[in-house]
């Protein structure tokens, strides 16, 4: 049974600030927001901090490269951990990359299938059970609800929580009734947990829009710093 560690002061509690629980089990969240508010760095910090409980993390990036990704692990723990030389923060590098597996698809070729066979590929050469799923990069423009059904299902299969990507356009208005904005305002009902990104004055500011399953309408938010990605404390 695997014990959950402490991480350094509060620094990564983004979900639990927002959310009040991680998600469980074959649940999904999803983080929203326009292009370069953070996305990625985001579910970089939702998914380094579940590392750091002593977890473990499958991280696709779609459209993207891994090193870019781990360079958003890298800063993150220098932030966490400082020191001048650095020493603190590449232990604990060291301390998590077992538990980390990041892999990389191409927008235009991604499917569940591929994602659920890397996975099983993983199970049987390595034994590397992930219990958190990170998705970051799909086109949400572009994928259809059994896409989304699909990867659910993969997520419950593996006993895992799924964390995924959407990126929302300043020209579209669209919301529903809920507040949830295009485009995941047609499948939000997939969704546990929604939170909305957006850049304000000297900060991220991160609010739920839904959690436990049901919508909120004045919903708990955070803060994280423009620059580091880490929680501001107020």
């Amino acid at each position: 049974m695997q014990i959950e560690q402490p991480t350094a002061p509060g620094l990564l509690d983004l979900v639990r600030k927002t959310l009040g629980a991680p998600l469980g089990p074959g649940q999904a969240g999803v983080m929203m927001s326009r292009a370069g508010i953070g996305k990625t760095a985001c579910l970089t910090h939702v998914a380094l901090d579940h590392l750091l409980r002593g977890h473990t993390v499958a991280h696709a990036c779609i459209g993207d490269i891994p090193e870019k990704v781990k360079v958003w692990y890298h800063e993150l723990l220098k932030g966490v951990f400082p020191s001048p030389s650095g020493t603190e923060a590449a232990r604990e590098h060291h301390r998590i990359e077992p538990q980390r597996f990041i892999m990389s698809f191409l927008q235009q070729t991604f499917q569940p299938a591929k994602l659920e066979q890397n996975l099983q590929s993983l199970r049987e050469q390595t034994r590397f059970r992930p219990s958190m799923l990170i998705v970051d990069g799909l086109d949400f423009d572009r994928v259809e609800r059994p896409t989304m059904e699909a990867l659910k299902d993969i997520a419950l299969r593996n006993e895992a929580c799924l964390w995924m990507s959407a990126r929302t356009h300043r020209h579209i208005s669209t919301v529903n009734e809920h507040g949830v904005p295009y485009p995941c305002n047609e499948i939000d009902d997939l969704f546990d947990a929604i939170l909305l990104l957006d850049a304000v004055p000297e900060a991220i500011q991160v609010k739920a829009l839904k959690k436990d399953g049901q919508y909120v309408s004045r919903g708990p938010e955070a803060l994280l710093h423009p620059d580091t990605y880490l929680l501001i404390e107020r």
